[in-house]
């Protein structure tokens, strides 16, 4: 499998002086928002799968036995105010793409039994908030005496910001709001069971580090690089077991989403882009074809919960109409 290349300095620089804000976008916002396709939280043979890391049900206090909730240390450090939805929505191209991987991997047999799973597309405008903030607390907790233009700086490596003024939502969404964004792991699956709120974890094939790991006592957002294996094996010329399995699991993850078109954030091995900002950054493109997947009606943000509703109202179809309603929350309503 072929190494992963270092980010070009020139690309790094992009990011660090923000400049991907600046690449034209051709497609308009319009009131409308786009239309995104929902992967399927479910196994089906050929086909990327989904499995929401930000999801967080919100009921009783003793829920899930004082377990935490969510899929990495982002989702779990979140505040169980901010109620995400269920599902995983993307751009229609993206899926095709995703479902392409999925079939490469299948045939192949050395990767037959690795299965793409998708824990993050598109974002609400306030949960990116929520993310955002989740993380600049930490790092202000962490760094007390940093400048706050040094803690944003440091925050914003790895959490877009969430612009609060619609003309700059316009110019310069966040990569996930354009639903041109995915956070993606590769499980085992045999090891799939979706009865379980935490299979994933276990699921998950060895990547060196944890999905959204930044919050690490050690390591904070070091071991997330995407080629941060790479280098410990440029650097020490050897690598022990479980890190030889882990810079080769990163190889296959790379070159198979790659090779299929996407572009890899490079501060985080599991986020890949394709079509926004972020992609034309990476790659060199003079412009964008993603932007803010939502709507935009004079300084209201408009956000597609149709497929919210849905799922809401075949699950209420088949339950006593009042319980329905008590959790419909959990529907991200």
């Amino acid at each position: 499998m072929k190494p992963i290349p270092e980010a070009l300095k020139e690309v790094q620089e992009k990011f660090e002086r923000k400049e991907w804000r600046n690449i034209p976008i051709t497609e308009s916002v319009i009131q409308t928002p786009k239309s995104l396709k929902v992967i399927p939280n479910r196994f089906n043979p050929g086909s990327a799968m989904a499995w929401p890391a930000y999801y967080k049900t919100v009921m009783e206090e003793n829920e899930n036995n004082g377990k935490p909730t969510g899929f990495g240390e982002l989702a779990q450090a979140i505040d169980r105010k901010i109620q995400t939805s269920p599902l995983v929505k993307v751009r229609g191209e993206i899926k095709t793409k995703l479902d392409q991987a999925q079939n490469i991997l299948d045939q192949n047999p050395d990767t037959s039994n690795f299965q793409l799973v998708v824990v993050d597309g598109y974002r609400r405008i306030d949960v990116q908030g929520e993310l955002f903030n989740t993380y600049y607390n930490f790092v202000d907790k962490e760094h007390p005496e940093t400048p706050k233009e040094e803690l944003m700086i440091m925050t914003r490596k790895m959490v877009s910001e969430a612009p609060k003024d619609p003309e700059i939502l316009r110019k310069s969404p966040p990569p996930h709001s354009t639903g041109g964004a995915v956070d993606v792991v590769l499980v085992h699956k045999n090891k799939i069971d979706t009865t379980s709120d935490y299979w994933l974890q276990e699921a998950m094939i060895p990547f060196g580090a944890k999905f959204d790991e930044m919050m690490d006592p050690l390591y904070q957002d070091k071991r997330s690089e995407t080629t941060f294996y790479e280098k410990e094996l440029a650097e020490k010329g050897i690598l022990n077991k479980e890190e030889q399995e882990a810079l080769e699991n990163r190889r296959i993850l790379y070159n198979l989403l790659t090779g299929v078109g996407f572009s890899n954030y490079f501060t985080e091995f599991w986020h890949y882009d394709f079509g926004n900002q972020f992609n034309a950054a990476a790659t060199g493109k003079p412009s964008a074809e993603f932007g803010f997947a939502g709507g935009i009606d004079e300084n209201r943000i408009i956000e597609d919960l149709t497929a919210e509703k849905t799922a809401f109202e075949r699950y209420k179809a088949s339950r006593d109409p009042e319980e329905a309603e008590r959790v419909k929350h959990h529907f991200g309503l």
